[in-house]
Order: C-alpha cells, then structure tokens, then sequence
C-alpha cells in the first residue's frame, strides 16, 4: 500500500507530536509498505527527520511562498491561481491512505479538503485543543464535513474530542483515542531523591508561557509564603520565550529558579526532582506527565487537556482548577502540606500508568492504521 504522512505542525522543528507519526511510518515501511512525508519548513531539519528519511521514507519539505503579494498579483493578471507544487506532488505519489498530523484543530483543513475532494482516504491525528479555539459558523461546517468524512479521528485525550465536537457543533463517531510514545522505559526506576532539605520542582516542556503557563509557577513562587520556604524550580527545555522568562523570574528576584536547558535522558531529571509542575494552559495529554508518573513521581496539574484523565487529585498528585495563579497556589500550597506522602503517591501513579499506558503506544497506532487503510484500498482498486 501507498502511504503518506502530513505533519502540519509549524513553528518547531520538532515536537512530542512528531514522534507517532515519524514511528509510525517507519514500521510501515518495514512492513515493505510505500511511505512518503510532508512536513512544514521549521528552519534547520532536526536529525530525527534526517534518520526518518533513512529508513527509506521519501520525504518533501513543505515550503510556504516567499512572495504572497507577486503570487495573487499573478493570480489576477492570468486570472488562475497558482498551482500548488505540493499538491502536486501529492497526486503524482496516487496514495492509498493520507494521515493528516495536527498540532491543533484548524490546521490541517486544507489538506482535508483535498483528500475529500479527490477521494482519498484519510485520517486525522490531533494532538492537542484549546478552549479558546471557536470558529465563524462558515469555518465550522467547514470544518465539521471534514472530520465527519475522516475513516478516523484520532485524539489523545477525551477532553479535546468532547471539546472539538462542542466547537464545530457535531458528534464524531469516528472519533478513538490514542496513545503517543514517551520517552521512559516501562522498567524505568529513578531512585527517590533522599536526605535533602530542599524540594526540587521540575517543569519539563518548551518555555512557552502561552501554552506551557511558566509564568504562572513564577508568580505563585514570588508569593510571600513560598520566599521563604526550601523549595527549587527546574525549568528544562528550550523555546521562544526563554529569555522573557528569563526577565520575569530576574524582576520577581527568584534566586531558587533555574533554567536546565534541554535534557536528552528524561530519567535523569526525576533522579533529582521530586514533583512535576505543570501550569498548562492548553494541552492534548502531556507526555511529560506520563514521563513522570512512570517514573514514581507525583505532579501538580492544571484542569487543562487531558492531564487529569490520568493524575487523580489526591491520590497521585494535585489539579489545580484553572491555569491561573490563585488555582495554582492553592493547588501547590494542597501538595506542600502532603510533601512527605509524594514518595507513596508517585508509587501509585506509576502503577496507574503501567495499567493504563499500552506497552507499545506505536505499534498499536500501526495496527489501528493498517486496519482501516486496507478496506478503503482494496475497493479503490476494484474501481481502477
């Protein structure tokens, strides 16, 4: 069979949502199954794009015109628009099955519409929603015809599929969710950080106070009550706005943050944290909280995405009603109150995760994959 895979993620050359379908396609191609990509020019090509391409995936970097001015000036003068060359390049390669890789809910309709509109079966991944994502009722049914013509809609968390079928106004039966794969073994077992005063607090993700809220974390630690208490807050990763973080944490005088930049071993950073903070304001289903529950740590979240389908209040960790400082305050002052119970807590989320999480989250993709491809394939042939 003849597969292709969109990524329509922009802005980062590479993210956690990258990982199903790039591992994905390279079992298909395994499988001796023909697999191209498309993916967005985000700069410099990351070197996992670069071990995708390989393990035999024809790849085509998708790049947006330079000069959008001259282009519908074209447009005008010969009265056609212009061709677009990945278009193009997507009906030369006659695929079988298209899956269409979101970042977010609205991304992907152009590529929808061309697979509707030249009957190609298709799929659609997505990978995270927002509560302030509402479209015109035009963009709505738009979107609507789109996803209900999908062989399958792909969510990573409830929360975002209840959430879109409340934004585009239908239920989605073709909806089913899945899992994406994270970067801790199922084996993996950090010891407990031990005979230390001070509490470190890790938030792991791209400094991106938007989606990520960082800056909330600073405010709740710039409070009164937490100045003087022993506690650590370890920011790891990278992103657009590192240095106005930065700024903030130099302005709110927070000498117990620290910026840890990226960290390729994820285990290391639970071998010195004890508690995951996320103050996220958008979410689809945080690998970082699945990361660190495998690893026996407890986490203080928001009620954002669909963090708590698996962190229970109380239990393995804390949920802070709504990504903002006061939610979040009460919701760390809650987890400070019960530091000595974390170590008994991220036991007990590490057991959740192991009942929960597929072993295999990619193979499973694949199966799922293969399953509703094949049907679709065979009748298209039938008609050739």
């Amino acid at each position: 069979m003849r597969f292709v895979f969109i990524s329509t993620m922009t802005g980062y050359a590479w993210g956690g949502s990258e990982e199903l379908w790039s591992q994905t396609a390279v079992c298909l191609r395994d499988a001796a199954h023909t697999v191209s990509a498309l993916v967005e020019d985000n700069g410099p090509r990351p070197p996992k794009l670069d071990a995708v391409v390989r393990k035999g995936i024809d790849l085509r970097v998708r790049h947006r015109p330079r000069r959008p001015l001259v282009s519908a000036l074209r447009t005008r003068l010969t009265g056609q628009p212009r061709r677009d060359p990945d278009e193009i390049w997507l009906r030369e390669k006659q695929p079988d099955f298209v899956v269409i890789s979101q970042g977010s809910i609205a991304d992907g309709l152009p590529w929808r519409q061309f697979c509707l509109t030249a009957k190609i079966p298709y799929a659609i991944v997505v990978h995270s929603n927002d509560d302030s994502l509402w479209f015109a009722d035009a963009e709505a049914g738009a979107h609507a015809q789109t996803y209900l013509a999908a062989k399958r809609v792909f969510f990573v968390s409830q929360h975002n599929w209840r959430l879109l079928e409340r934004q585009i106004g239908v239920g989605l039966p073709n909806a089913l969710i899945i899992w994406s794969p994270h970067n801790v073994s199922r084996d993996a077992a950090p010891p407990w950080p031990a005979g230390r005063e001070t509490a470190r607090l890790a938030c792991v993700g791209r400094l991106e106070p938007a989606a990520k809220g960082q800056d909330i974390l600073l405010q709740v630690l710039a409070r009164p009550e937490w100045r003087g208490r022993p506690v650590e807050l370890n920011l790891y990763g990278s992103g657009p706005q590192e240095q106005i973080l930065r700024a903030l944490s130099a302005r709110l005088v927070l000498p117990n943050v620290h910026f840890r930049g990226q960290v390729e071993n994820v285990e290391n950073i639970w071998k010195e944290n004890e508690l995951l903070v996320l103050a996220s304001r958008r979410e689809g289903l945080p690998l970082t909280l699945i990361e660190a529950m495998s690893c026996a740590r407890p986490a203080v979240v928001t009620d954002v995405g669909g963090s708590v389908e698996l962190c229970t209040d109380g239990e393995t960790g804390f949920i802070a009603a709504a990504p903002v400082v006061p939610c979040f305050a009460e919701a760390l002052e809650r987890a400070w109150a019960r530091r000595g119970d974390w170590a008994q807590m991220g036991r007990a989320g590490r057991e959740h995760i192991l009942q929960v999480v597929p072993r295999d989250p990619v193979a499973e993709f694949f199966k799922i994959l293969l399953m509703i491809a094949e049907r679709p394939a065979k009748v298209r042939r039938q008609d050739d």
